[in-house]
């Protein structure tokens, strides 16, 4: 049971409708303050329509999206999304693109600039700082729009398969370094993805999403000590677990 003033973001029936075709089906599921939570789901469920209805890109046919028990409002919280695809401007620096959010919301240089230094440091970009997209390597590129994001100290971050194509072992490398990133700037993640064993990795807890019309399955807890092993027996017993739920779609 989460206790209610932990709560940072609440759904509350999520509904949505493209005329009569019903994509999400009354979807509710809280978010605790600084909490790391990952989402599976079959291709083709509505991921990407629940997360344009969590940022607000979308409006939702039914329910509400509460973030410090207020309606969310990207005017008033920050909201910030890491994609798949890299999204770097191509016109600036590693440095100018990791600051163009905090210039957004204008604030001021020297914090900016303090926010700035941290977080490069965090993610290893300092030695590239001064370079453009195109000098740089697509897992530095996917630092660069994580850094962005997390720069910002958003009220709530959503990952999109940040790391869905890079090879195995970049992707392994780039999560150590998101969870030390959310472990200093406790940050609350909802990340989507299809791979399990990044699930198991790197959540706190598992939503299990259903097919069309989706709903939520069930939830999986992962309590498991950092860093995780994947040859834990209690690992790879999550892991089975979720696989299990998943064989059943």
């Amino acid at each position: 049971m989460q206790n209610e003033k932990d709560v940072k973001v609440s759904v509350k029936g999520l509904t949505k409708k493209f005329g009569d075709l019903l994509v999400l089906d009354n979807i509710s599921f809280n978010v605790n303050e600084g909490e790391f939570l990952c989402i599976v789901g079959p291709t083709g469920c509505g991921k990407t329509t629940f997360l344009n209805l969590l940022t607000k890109l979308h409006p939702a046919t039914k329910g509400s999206i509460l973030i410090n028990g207020e309606e969310a409002d990207p005017k008033k919280h920050s909201l910030a999304f890491v994609f798949q695809e890299p999204s770097s401007m191509p016109w600036r620096t590693v440095r100018d693109n990791v600051a163009y959010g905090m210039q957004l919301k204008k604030v001021p240089t020297q914090e900016l600039e303090e926010r700035l230094d941290q977080v490069i440091e965090l993610v290893g970009l300092k030695e590239c700082e001064n370079l453009y997209p195109n000098q740089i390597s697509a897992s530095m590129e996917q630092r660069v729009a994580v850094a962005r994001a997390f720069v910002t100290q958003p009220d709530l971050l959503l990952m999109d398969e940040p790391y869905g194509q890079l090879d195995i072992k970049l992707r392994y490398y780039l999560e150590d370094e998101l969870i030390r990133l959310w472990k200093e700037l406790k940050t609350t993640v909802i990340f989507i993805t299809h791979n399990i064993e990044e699930a198991v990795y790197l959540a706190e807890r598992i939503l299990i999403l259903s097919n069309k019309p989706t709903s939520i399955k069930t939830e999986v807890k992962v309590d498991l000590p950092r860093p995780r092993n994947f040859l834990d027996p209690e690992f790879i017993r999550i892991r089975e677990e979720v696989t299990d739920l998943i064989k059943w779609w």
